[in-house]
């Protein structure tokens, strides 16, 4: 492949197979909770999980995405996640299960420091904004497709037979990426760029508006992964709809996420001049909106719930792509991966407390009211934060 769009497709479709396999347990909490017993609050850990893996593997991934390359660093990536997803199906014991996800969450640590780079290296500066967009939907294609898929499957045969179906998807995806993926080709006349050290990461680390937009980032995955987590079982238990049918109210707020990713790297790179935070303000706004709308439960009407789920994605998935993309452009080409490592560590830390936290005030407060409120806090603070830092990329 020498075209830097056939790149992109296969990035996102890889992208979005790690994903389903990732985040499989999200659609299939109802099937898990009857199945072993759990509490809401113990449903609520296994996407934690899965982020606690990819946390404390996401700056190595990245130093190794700068150092071995897209291609080596991304597949072995796939290739862990999707065996151990496929291990924790058929695992006997709740405690097994988590411990399993941890070690998919490495693998999966990959996606983001190696899909950035890829688009850092294939696009110029003008179009990385609609690039990383589009790449980033494979997030929430990857999740639309595991809430459509799986719950059906579970329904008919089992949540193991589920799960173990993700699994092998992302197996079937490291083997694309390992035949098809290629480096683009560098020029001969431009100097060779010296690989990162880790330690490197500490110049980063000293300058206060990049400790504000990783903040931010953290407060905007607490918001991403609790409806994430709990969007299936509020619709279930608010609306008294099935399993199927309330995992298909995540599916179209993953619909609504993936919308929002292309049209806000579109916007971004056409109307803002490149500038990225913006549109992860504005997507923080309308997350802030829909959450104080979802803690009405069941005083809303069901008809209402669908188009509310998707504006629902769209504020809680549509920034990433931005917030990559921004991040990727402060490290520049020698340090894309190794600070989209650490900012994917810093993000994902979100996930490890925000459904945890959102299940503890659901279980205390007997409703899911005061959890969505939580949520609205938490946006209204990137709302009010972000845009008053300085420039943080120059841009000729």
């Amino acid at each position: 492949m020498k075209s830097r769009w056939p790149i992109l497709a296969l990035v996102t479709l890889a992208h979005a197979l790690g994903a389903l396999t990732a985040l499989a347990v999200a659609p299939l909490a109802p099937f898990l909770l009857e199945s072993l017993e759990l509490s809401r609050v113990q449903v609520g850990l296994f996407l934690p999980a899965v982020y606690l893996g990819g946390v404390l593997m996401a700056l190595p991934a990245g130093w190794f995405t700068d150092r071995l390359g897209v291609r080596l660093t991304f597949g072995l990536g796939q290739l862990l996640v999707g065996a151990m997803i496929t291990l924790a199906a058929w695992s006997p014991s709740y405690g097994l299960l988590l411990f399993l996800l941890v070690l998919g969450g490495f693998g999966f640590s990959v996606l983001n420091p190696a899909t950035g780079r890829a688009v850092v290296e294939w696009f110029p500066p003008r179009e990385r904004g609609i690039a990383m967009g589009v790449k980033q939907t494979g997030l929430t294609l990857g999740g639309l497709t595991a809430a459509l898929l799986l719950p059906p499957i579970a329904r008919a045969w089992s949540w193991r037979h589920a799960l173990a179906t993700a699994g092998l998807l992302s197996l079937a995806s490291a083997m694309l990426v390992a035949i098809f993926y290629r480096s683009k080709p560098a020029h001969s006349t431009a100097s060779p760029v010296e690989q990162p050290r880790l330690a490197e990461l500490g110049e980063f680390l000293r300058r206060p508006p990049i400790l504000v937009v990783f903040g931010c980032g953290l407060a905007l995955s607490i918001a991403q992964s609790s409806l994430l987590a709990y969007l299936v079982l509020y619709a279930k238990d608010s609306f008294d709809v099935s399993a199927v049918r309330a995992a298909q109210f995540l599916a179209i707020a993953q619909v609504g996420g993936t919308v929002s990713r292309v049209l806000w790297g579109v916007v971004s790179d056409r109307s803002f001049g490149g500038r990225r935070r913006p549109g992860v303000v504005a997507s923080a706004a309308i997350g802030a909106v829909s959450y104080a709308t979802l803690a009405l439960g069941s005083m809303l009407p069901e008809w209402l719930v669908y188009p509310l789920a998707f504006v629902a994605g769209a504020g809680a998935f549509g920034w990433v792509g931005l917030y990559f993309a921004l991040v990727a452009e402060i490290g520049g080409p020698r340090h894309a991966g190794l600070l989209t490592g650490a900012a994917t560590a810093c993000s994902w830390s979100g996930t490890l407390i925000g459904p945890p936290i959102f299940g503890l005030i659901l279980e205390a407060t007997g409703g899911y009211a005061a959890s969505w409120l939580v949520l609205t806090a938490v946006a209204l603070a990137v709302v009010v934060t972000l845009p008053r830092l300085s420039p943080l990329v120059q841009r000729g």
